[in-house]
């Protein structure tokens, strides 16, 4: 009977450690850069850890990513994915890497090994390294250059990949990840040939009832910054009703990055649903951004 007892002890053991390790591939993973395990084989969906921007002392970090890639042999050409961040501080550490599994799809069917990091200060306690100070006097700028450390780290890394073109690499952010695509394009990283913003920005739905911008004018301004010297071509895409940027506050960011300079188009969606804000990652979203998206890659892949 004990023995019986003991075996039975040692079954849900097993099927609790292989639940665990189903939800979260990474969890007893070496944390080193490199492939870690398949998650499903829809898509060649895999678990990887990749290297991030610095840490406090200044040594390079080393994140989560889920990764996606065609079912053909490479090489293939490289969207590195940047996502989004929680309004409320206390949700960051909570956040699941994210799929954006319909655009993942489409890309993969454009010939992409699709990459989507969790940024440093996500998913699992520590420092959030792209805070932005007081709500009414924002520092943006440093904000766009923490995200876009992590962005150029990942971008760079998969540049080593065998199987990536290192000339083919696509920087993809949407809400706080397009904005950290933005600061990105001042940077020129090697390999990029284009760069696509979704809704982005930084400083929405703030304030006691969650109903203002941070400092606008700061923002507008933080996109001036980024438009210096940002030479590879932009798409920038938002929605009329986006509640977060909406299109004076999306135009003007677009009108100061192309002003200093910036090589960027803009796209004003119609109204998406009851919030503009989900375009990209509203399974729904992709019939309204997908042609005029493959109509500008067309013109660079």
């Amino acid at each position: 009977m004990k023995r019986f007892t003991y075996l039975i002890l040692v079954a849900l053991f097993l099927s609790t450690s292989i639940a665990q390790a189903q939800a979260d591939p990474w969890a007893n993973a070496e944390r080193k850069p490199g492939l870690v395990a398949q998650i499903t084989a829809k898509l060649n969906e895999e678990a990887w850890f990749v290297p991030g921007g610095p840490d406090a002392e200044g040594k390079p970090t080393v994140l989560k990513a889920r990764v996606f890639r065609p079912g053909t042999p490479g090489p293939f050409k490289v969207a590195v994915i940047s996502h989004g961040s929680p309004a409320k501080g206390s949700d960051r550490p909570k956040m699941a890497v994210p799929s954006y599994r319909s655009a993942s799809e489409w890309l993969v069917a454009r010939g992409y090994m699709v990459v989507i990091p969790l940024r440093r200060g996500y998913g699992e306690p520590g420092p959030w390294i792209e805070g932005f100070g007081k709500c009414n006097d924002a520092d943006f700028v440093s904000a766009g250059r923490a995200t876009a450390d992590d962005i150029e780290a990942v971008a760079r890394y998969f540049r080593t990949i065998p199987e990536v073109r290192r000339d083919r690499v696509l920087l993809v952010g949407v809400s706080a990840g397009g904005f950290g695509v933005m600061a990105s394009a001042q940077r020129n990283i090697d390999g990029v040939f284009a760069l696509l913003n979704f809704s982005g920005g930084r400083g929405g739905h703030q304030g006691r009832n969650a109903d203002m911008n941070c400092s606008p004018d700061q923002l507008v301004e933080a996109a001036g910054t980024f438009g210096a010297g940002a030479k590879k071509p932009s798409l920038w895409i938002y929605a009329e009703n986006d509640t977060f940027f909406d299109s004076e506050l999306s135009q003007s960011m677009t009108d100061a990055f192309k002003e200093a300079g910036g090589n960027v188009e803009y796209l004003l969606m119609p109204d998406f649903k009851n919030e503009g804000h989900s375009l990209f990652g509203d399974i729904d979203g992709r019939s309204l951004w997908a042609e005029p998206v493959a109509k500008f890659l067309k013109k660079f892949e």
